[in-house]
């Protein structure tokens, strides 16, 4: 564990002992507020092939990036993560006839902001749609799957969506943040409340990537490692299982981020897209 992580961990402790409204507040901040890592070499490649494209959201430029011609597969990246960590599709859906579109999403990679959400996410995927015309097919990871589905719910048009390492609700990942800081109890239940009173009482089931599935009628792959520390595959088997007649691959060893440049996984979802 980091030192840094490791001091933080013990600071919101002892606040917690001292004051857990503050120490909630505080976790309540932190929670919307990506951590940006380094890209890495790869990455810098694949956008170097890349053209950019022009989205304003709201008085700001996203990081946009998209390869080739014909229609549209945009790819969706997690949380903390980076638009060009989905790089690796971009040859094979190229050659397979279709422009691939990725982007930061705000507060995360190249793309400004401090501290995002879920809706404003959503919110940004649609207005990237808006610049590059109707997506035929969205690929998502992990977070950046419930925010394209509740997208969908918007009223975002997709023929096909290929989920990778997806979350199943987000009870589950606030337990995780949690659990990860090491927060009290009574600061959990503040936290809670918080939350409830900023998105309505009902946002477990609204932004619950489960039960947004279950109200979907496109097609659907969702593919999940066996070895998958950050999310477990069985949140991806009930996201599956909840999505009317998608299809669930289950893999090994890539864990939650190798996944993203395995051949295998990468064929699989490209067959999919070209198959509707």
């Amino acid at each position: 564990m980091p030192v840094a992580f490791w001091l933080l961990r013990l600071a919101i402790r002892l606040l917690g002992l001292i004051s857990p409204a503050l120490a909630a507040r505080w976790v309540y901040r932190l929670w919307f507020q990506p951590l940006r890592y380094p890209e890495p070499p790869r990455e810098k490649e694949w956008r170097r092939t890349s053209l950019p494209l022009d989205v304003d959201f709201h008085g700001q430029r996203l990081a946009v990036d998209s390869w080739g011609t014909g229609p549209t597969v945009l790819m969706v990246h997690g949380w903390n993560g980076r638009g060009a960590q989905l790089g690796a599709f971009a040859p094979e859906l190229v050659r397979a006839g279709f422009r691939v579109v990725t982007f930061d999403t705000p507060a995360h990679g190249r793309s400004p902001g401090r501290a995002t959400n879920l809706p404003e996410i959503s919110e940004a995927i649609q207005a990237v749609v808006r610049v590059c015309g109707p997506v035929h097919a969205i690929v998502g990871h992990s977070f950046g799957v419930a925010c394209a589905i509740y997208a969908v719910q918007q009223g975002l048009k997709v023929n096909r969506i290929v989920a990778i390492s997806p979350p199943d609700n987000v009870r589950h990942l606030t337990q995780k943040f949690f659990s990860a800081l090491n927060i009290a109890p009574r600061a959990q239940e503040i936290f809670n409340r918080t939350f409830e009173t900023h998105f309505g009482a009902d946002l477990w089931q609204r932004f619950s990537t489960e039960v947004m599935a279950r109200q979907l009628d496109v097609p659907c792959l969702v593919i999940h490692d066996q070895d998958d520390n950050d999310v477990p595959v069985e949140e991806g088997a009930a996201v599956a299982q909840a999505w009317p007649g998608a299809q669930f691959v289950r893999t090994t060893g890539l864990g939650h981020r190798r996944i993203l440049r395995d051949p295998d996984v990468i064929a699989r979802a490209v067959a999919f897209i070209v198959a509707s």
